[in-house]
């Protein structure tokens, strides 16, 4: 497990650091983007150095045995005073957060040096880089710093979650609102852990085996870590993906509006500003798209002096007995009006002055999502 989803986490990590850098190389940056790319470095450097792989690299280069042990569960509390600390400076101006996040700092500073005291005090001199969490709880001076870390985690872990929840009711931006969410069920993750990480302290006296839910510990720590990652990094990607998303609904609805556009241009090329605009929008898509919406409802104007109310009436009878109801039955019946009005003017032969309705209709009756629906159902009458 640590083998594998370990890596997966440190990948993570390493890679939102790199994609959060150049926000960091800003001169305009705030203190909470700094915590936030500590928060990346921290869990890199955790996630890095569980790897059973460095493990083993760290101790034959440092000769201390399980120095990785002491190394990435510090890392975990800098995670932790990193989370912390840039929440405190979203929730409260710079002049008030920046005594605040100091006074954290030295709790957890306080902790940290606690944690190398009792770590160097304890009898850890057989290498293992894979279970040495398990295999030495309930051992002495280890268990003293076990309960240490775990505790300092747990706090900080709950102290996460509140935090996350209260901003979620009162912050701004959805993507942001999406990541605190994601940030508080990581922390559940955490607790996890931490819950498996005491029971292995209390397993040794009740002659229990801790490996039975190391899985567990594991699970919490790696997936609770992922959850958490992508929160924090979720405000920086969201709106582009938000923003990729209303483009891709723009080019489709650009592109279904094709074929009515296309005939009522073919009909009065008046109506067209570009009347070589293809049927795919490659550049300057919202301005396309507005223009081919702007075109189709001149368009529509423009054949209201060849319209005949009762040509519509088969059509219509037609797609009742078809089965259609509603908005569905409306767009067709207003799109075989087109189609008549259409076939009029080619009849007629020179096309009729633009006539200006005293009312449009509602943008509900002209806006982009109906035209679409007229389009759609224009493309099936004969």
């Amino acid at each position: 497990m640590n083998g594998i989803l370990y890596p997966l986490c440190a990948g993570v990590a390493w890679v939102s650091l790199l994609l959060k850098l150049p926000s960091l190389l800003r001169r305009d940056r705030g203190p909470a983007a700094i915590a936030i790319g500590l928060f990346y470095l921290f869990m890199g450097l955790t996630f890095t150095i569980s790897d059973p792989r460095v493990w083993a690299v760290l101790d034959r280069a440092t000769g201390v045995p399980n120095l990785a042990l002491l190394l990435s569960q510090s890392s975990v509390i800098c995670v932790s005073a990193s989370q912390l600390a840039a929440l405190t400076f979203w929730a409260h101006p710079d002049e008030k957060a920046r005594p605040m996040v100091r006074r954290q700092m030295w709790g957890f500073a306080g902790v940290l040096a606690a944690m190398a005291v009792l770590f160097a005090m304890a009898d850890l001199t057989e290498e293992d880089t894979t279970t040495a969490a398990v295999r030495f709880a309930g051992q002495g001076l280890y268990s003293v710093y076990l309960m240490l870390y775990v505790t300092s985690f747990a706090v900080s872990q709950f102290m996460l979650i509140a935090r996350c929840r209260k901003h979620v009711r009162t912050i701004a931006g959805p993507w942001l609102r999406r990541g605190l969410r994601l940030a508080a069920t990581g922390a559940v993750g955490g607790l996890v852990y931490v819950t498996a990480r005491y029971a292995d302290v209390l397993a040794r006296p009740f002659g229990l085996d801790p490996l039975r839910w190391e899985l567990a510990a594991r699970l919490g720590a790696g997936l609770g870590g992922i959850l958490t990652l992508i929160g924090w990094s979720v405000p920086g990607w969201g709106p582009q993906l938000t923003a990729a998303r209303a483009q891709a609904r723009a080019y489709r609805t650009h592109l279904a509006l094709f074929p009515l556009w296309s005939a009522l241009c073919t009909a009065n090329p008046d109506l067209a500003l570009d009347p070589g605009a293809g049927r795919r929008a490659i550049r300057d898509l919202d301005f396309q798209l507005h223009r081919r919406v702007v075109e189709i409802r001149d368009g529509i104007r423009w054949l209201r002096a060849y319209q005949d109310p009762t040509s519509t009436g088969s059509a219509t009878q037609a797609a009742e007995r078809a089965g259609l109801t509603g908005d569905d039955l409306r767009a067709y019946t207003e799109a075989a009006g087109i189609r008549a009005a259409l076939t009029a003017s080619a009849r007629a032969g020179v096309p009729a002055a633009p006539e200006r309705p005293a009312s449009a209709g509602t943008e509900s009756d002209t806006g982009p999502d109906w035209l679409v629906r007229v389009s759609r159902a224009f493309t099936t009458i004969d």
